[in-house]
């Protein structure tokens, strides 16, 4: 007959009330007993003996005003007969303290606090000057009596209080009389009390000072009670907790006097209040610990029991989770061996799962690590998840080191808040999809273009998972692109300044007076120059000439064989074609002067060019000095002839800068200062 099979609750609720059975019922013991404990006895107990404390201090201090009172009322003293007064004074401290008179003093000031009685000091003494003389203003202002806290005596030099009393003669008041008295007294009334071991009484006076204490009264007199404290005790009176002047945990009551203003302050130990706690405490852990060791006894069996199958069902789903067949089990747990037959099928249904995923997987694999274009992954803070081959060539870096990288690492500044924007919109849920083309920065320095289409990963509740970049090399793309916007661009211009070019040159050319012959060559021969600087910008692509090279071409005609008879010096200058084309025409102006009437145009005449980049004004400027030497005298033409104004004008409006022709004796000079900043600014923008 097969055994019954029970539920794995049964066990489970049988275990659990073994152990939380007795915890409950002693925890609810615990409750009540800490609920009714003794702290409120101890606030109770606190605040009547603050209470009875602060009455007994005003009981003193009744005394103390009614004897100063009627000491004010003294006819020596209303007669100003302070040495008579002094005697009667002194019998008076004897009558009310005949122990020791000496713990009370009786000081007379007058108006302006000079002393002038003072119980302390033998008659005829010289007296100090009185301390704390806004106290005896406020009691001539007001002409009633004022009950000082703590402060430290100008004749004794320590902490004493006084009671302050205006005498008063004809109506006016001519003297304040002070009944002074040590702090000792007062600590003296605490120790009255009999306070209970461990407690602390303490007397503070309305600026919040100590007057007495009944532990290490000398230690704290006069100090400053704490902040917290300060805070707290504005009412009349009550209950507060903190710490004490021994920074020590305290359970306190407070009174304030209705006379004075001073307050009682009685503090009992957090140590003492919390015993009872403790003792609580202590009793519900000896009892937890027998409740404890009964309920481990009771779990024992349960445990084993339900353990063995458990930990079998777990060897199963290690098993499962290793993707090795499960077999399925028989044990006396009924919910254990229904969880083995899923586990069973489980298993069965993850090994094919897990073959179909894998040869997903594969393939999608390969298809990312063999795309053309960077496949990536990124969080949703921009961090890399997963990166292919195409995307680490991209940029240069590797894949470990691109793993955990921001996207935007390698992201021109240009780009980068662009990028960025999008990317946060796409992950806030403003698009699924977005493209942008940028510009990145290589690992060795150089730029390039991408074309990044980002689609964001989100799971069922639209939670933002990852995003998926496509990223497209397009840097030969876009250098064509700009090539062939330059191309086009260059050529519009170039078009339009050549025709302006020959229509100047042959207007200048054919309005002159000589004959149409010379006219012609001239004119082609100007023609041949403009060609032959075009034909030099067109193996560059218009990109520019090197100014040597122009230079070259020009005087080639000029000079055949005779090259020692050029002189060329400078630096490597690359021109751009708009002003290449100008610095070719100035040249074969100059060079075809110097073969006709210049230093060429004998044999033993030579041409010097040098050239040199200065600033000025802020900007660079090209100065090119063309120098003749060894030919014919020369002399300042009477006019000017076409040459001279196509240099200037041309140099001045299409270059921006200036020409300065010299005719020397010695031979021609012709200087050019030519801003670069101004005339590279298509080779920038090109750029």
């Amino acid at each position: 007959m097969p055994k019954r099979l029970h539920p794995v609750r049964t066990y489970l609720l049988a275990f659990s009330a073994a152990i939380l059975l007795p915890v409950l019922a002693f925890a609810s013991i615990l409750l009540w007993h800490f609920a009714t404990s003794e702290r409120a006895r101890y606030e109770q107990e606190a605040r009547l003996t603050a209470q009875r404390l602060i009455a007994a201090v005003d009981l003193e201090l009744s005394r103390m005003l009614v004897a100063s009172q009627a000491l004010a009322t003294f006819p020596t003293l209303r007669a100003q007969d302070f040495e008579a007064f002094h005697r009667q004074a002194l019998d008076a401290l004897r009558v009310w303290s005949p122990e020791d008179p000496n713990k009370l003093a009786i000081v007379v000031r007058d108006l302006t606090s000079q002393q002038v009685v003072n119980t302390r000091l033998p008659w005829g003494q010289p007296l100090p000057k009185g301390s704390n003389p806004e106290v005896d203003k406020e009691v001539v202002q007001s002409m009633r009596p004022v009950i000082q806290g703590v402060f430290v005596g100008a004749t004794s030099g320590r902490p004493i209080v006084s009671i302050r009393v205006p005498v008063i003669a004809q109506g006016q008041v001519t003297h304040v009389l002070s009944m002074a008295v040590e702090p000792e007294r007062f600590a003296e009334i605490i120790g009255s009390e009999k306070l209970p071991a461990g407690w602390v009484g303490t007397l503070v006076d309305r600026e919040e000072r100590v007057i007495a204490r009944s532990r290490e009264h000398e230690r704290f007199v006069g100090q400053l009670v704490p902040a917290e404290f300060r805070a707290e005790g504005t009412r009349q009176g009550g209950v507060w907790t903190g710490r004490n002047l021994n920074n020590e945990p305290n359970l306190g009551a407070y009174e304030r006097s209705a006379v004075s203003g001073w307050m009682a302050y009685i503090g009992v130990p957090m140590d003492v209040a919390d015993q009872p706690l403790r003792r609580s405490l202590e009793f519900i852990a000896a009892l937890g610990v027998l409740a404890l060791a009964l309920s481990f006894l009771l779990a024992i069996p349960f445990g084993d029991r339900i353990a063995l199958p458990l930990r079998t069902l777990a060897s199963s789903a290690r098993m499962l989770g290793r993707g090795q067949p499960v077999a399925p089990m028989k044990t006396r747990v009924r919910e254990v061996d229904e969880v083995s037959q899923v586990l069973v099928g489980a298993s069965s249904e993850l090994r094919e799962r897990e073959a179909a995923l894998r040869a997903s997987e594969g393939r999608l694999r390969a298809t990312h690590e063999n795309a053309a274009v960077g496949v990536v992954e990124v969080d949703k803070e921009g961090r890399f998840l997963y990166v292919n081959a195409a995307h680490a060539r991209l940029t240069g870096h590797s894949r470990e080191e691109l793993i955990g990288r921001h996207f935007a690492h390698a992201t021109h500044a240009n780009d980068l808040d662009r990028d960025y924007d999008l990317f946060r919109r796409q992950v806030a849920g403003e698009f699924a999809i977005y493209t942008i083309e940028k510009q990145h920065v290589r690992v060795d320095g150089s730029l390039g273009w991408a074309r990044v289409s980002s689609t964001a990963v989100r799971d069922g509740d639209g939670e933002f998972l990852y995003a998926v970049r496509l990223i497209e090399d397009i840097t030969e793309r876009k250098r064509a692109e700009a090539t062939q916007r330059l191309l086009i661009d260059e050529l519009n211009h170039r078009v339009k300044n050549t025709l302006a070019t020959v229509q100047a040159l042959a207007y200048q050319t054919f309005r002159s007076s000589m004959s149409p012959e010379i006219a012609r060559e001239r004119f082609e021969a100007r023609l041949l120059s403009l060609s032959r600087t075009h034909n030099l910008l067109n193996e560059r692509n218009w990109t520019g000439a090197a100014l040597k090279d122009v230079l070259a071409l020009e005087l080639e005609p000029f000079i055949g064989e005779h090259r020692h008879r050029f002189t060329a010096t400078g630096p490597d200058i690359d021109l751009p074609a708009r002003m290449a084309v100008v610095v070719g025409m100035i040249f074969h102006e100059l060079a075809t002067n110097a073969a006709k009437y210049g230093a060429l145009s004998i044999p033993f005449g030579r041409v010097v060019v040098a050239w040199h980049v200065v600033m000025a004004e802020g900007q660079r400027v090209l100065q090119v000095e063309w120098t003749e030497r060894g030919g014919p005298s020369v002399e300042e033409p009477l006019h000017r002839g076409f040459g001279s104004r196509l240099i200037e004008q041309a140099t001045r409006q299409q270059l921006n800068g200036s020409a300065l022709v010299s005719f020397a004796a010695e031979g021609l000079t012709c200087r050019l200062d030519l801003p670069l900043d101004d005339n590279f600014q298509d080779l920038q923008s090109a750029a």
